[in-house]
């Protein structure tokens, strides 16, 4: 915690120090702050600008166990995000940096390795190229379509179980990014070499990760970048259709989730492969998503040398993931969930089959820039089944 408290520290200094900076060159332009865009600065000459923006969501949830008839209710700050970017020389490079501060955004996954987990994106990008960007540093991998899309941007309180077990999170590496018009229709792959670790630091094995997602609209581009937001917010006039494949091979993976997840025991590592496929189709205030994902591991359960009573394993197996949303007036919508992981054989005495149901509400003031959503959900892990109730409210400024 002292190690947050004194990044939070420094960053804020730095960012005070680029602010007096910026503000000794005369003139200096700057940006009518919008609500939901952030504020904007530009040195006189527009080689560099910087946007900051950040976004609060707070939390209720009451958990009923249905096995043990034990209830439990909590109140959180479920995410506080700070974000910076722009331009630096040329337009053609860009970088973003975010941060988190909330308590779920910095508690470590791996407790065994040192981490930076207040840093979440930080990236330089450079465009030479209409159709090529090139990014290096930190953000997530092109994974699955959840993934891909901000928290900021849910249609429903939180991400899908199939998406927290089945997900390449964010890595440390070089991404390309490509963007191809085909008459009507648009081809979109999107590369990444990493090291394979997630966040935390490297083990440095001398092993990566490789990556790749390729993303076909056979009816065009959604309204405003509409396949990054899981509501139909535009009311597309026009039907609007992605549908995207991914593959990845993490080559001597340490750790139980890929990118994500303790340390497997003994020091074993594992080769994973991860492949799948989503879509996301928009109408007229409809919106329906859907992803199936595997992943394959050459290892099965482990125990631990030092403690034959502690097990854990790399989480394989197939999730299928199934969403639905609907606008019943302007700025109402319902959606509703339907999510199920089956682990492999090799780990299926450990791990359960699971699943949920999820229906929801949102209410958007100002799109998913300030919203009160809230949830009910049915969890089954194995024989365990729990109700679930979220309230959440998001602002992003």
């Amino acid at each position: 915690m002292l190690k947050t408290v004194t990044s939070f520290r420094i960053f804020i200094f730095l960012l005070c120090l680029t602010s007096v900076s910026l503000s000794a060159q005369k003139p200096l332009s700057y940006t009518k702050p919008v609500f939901g865009k952030g504020i904007g600065f530009a040195s006189a000459d527009s080689s560099f600008t910087l946007a900051l923006s950040g976004r609060i969501q707070s939390m209720a949830e009451v958990r009923h166990e249905l096995n043990t008839e034990q209830t439990l209710a909590d109140f959180f700050v479920r995410r506080c995000r700070l974000n910076v970017q722009g331009t630096a020389y040329s337009p053609k490079l860009t970088y973003r940096i975010q941060i988190g501060f909330a308590q779920r955004d910095i508690t470590a996954d791996n407790s065994a390795a040192q981490n930076n987990l207040i840093l979440r994106d930080a990236m330089l990008f450079y465009s030479p190229y209409k159709w090529l960007r090139i990014g290096f540093g930190q953000t997530k991998l092109p994974g699955n379509k959840q993934r891909q899309v901000s928290s900021a941007n849910l249609q429903l309180v939180e991400r899908s179980i199939v998406n927290n077990n089945f997900t390449l999170d964010r890595d440390k590496g070089i991404w390309l990014y490509g963007s191809f018009n085909m008459g009507s229709q648009v081809i979109r792959p999107i590369l990444a070499i990493s090291s394979g670790e997630g966040r935390i630091n490297s083990d440095r094995n001398g092993e990566l990760c490789y990556s790749g997602r390729l993303e076909w609209y056979p009816f065009g581009n959604f309204t405003n970048n509409g396949e990054l937001i899981e509501s139909d917010q535009e009311k597309e006039k026009k039907p609007k259709l992605v549908i995207a494949g991914v593959y990845s091979y993490n080559s001597a993976n340490s750790r139980a989730m890929g990118q994500l997840g303790e340390y497997l025991y003994n020091g074993q590592y594992s080769n994973v492969t991860y492949y799948g496929g989503d879509l996301m189709f928009k109408y007229k205030g409809f919106s329906f998503e859907a992803e199936l994902y595997t992943r394959e591991s050459n290892t099965g359960i482990i125990i631990n040398k030092k403690d034959s009573t502690q097990r854990n394993f790399v989480m394989a197996g197939q999730g299928m993931m199934l969403q639905a949303g609907m606008f019943v007036s302007p700025r109402n919508e319902i959606a509703v969930r339907y999510g199920k992981i089956t682990p492999a054989s090799a780990i299926s005495s450990l791990a359960m089959v699971q699943e949920e149901y999820v229906l929801g509400f949102s209410r958007y003031f100002q799109k998913h820039s300030l919203k009160i959503q809230t949830d009910c959900s049915y969890f089954k892990n194995g024989s365990r089944e729990s109700l679930v109730y979220r309230l959440s409210s998001v602002i992003t400024f």
